[in-house]
């Protein structure tokens, strides 16, 4: 049988009553061991606060972005010239070169 939660009370003692550090943004409190029962993964591995869906993003720099582009990009071109190169070793050998 599963335990019985009183998610109200729960809700109400959530966070730790601590002072943040100064460079943490305002409102933002830490969660006591209680508001962990707060968090719920699912299936898909997505991450739920009281049951709302948290939204996790990943933002590259700029930089990080042009260094990706430019691997792609040379990747692809590597990628043709090995078949260039396939295409003229099997023509070569074809007729006999």
């Amino acid at each position: 049988m599963k335990d019985k939660v009183d998610w109200d009370a729960i809700r109400g003692r959530a966070f730790a009553d601590v002072e943040t550090p100064d460079d943490w943004p305002e409102g933002v409190r830490p969660v006591n061991l209680h508001g962990l029962t707060l968090l719920g993964v699912d299936q898909a591995r997505g991450l739920y606060w009281d049951g709302k869906k948290l939204k996790t993003e990943v933002k590259l720099s700029w930089a990080a972005t042009l260094i990706g582009g430019l691997i792609a990009l040379f990747t692809f071109f590597a990628a043709v010239a090995t078949v260039v190169m396939a295409v003229t070793d099997i023509l070569r050998f074809m007729n006999g070169v």
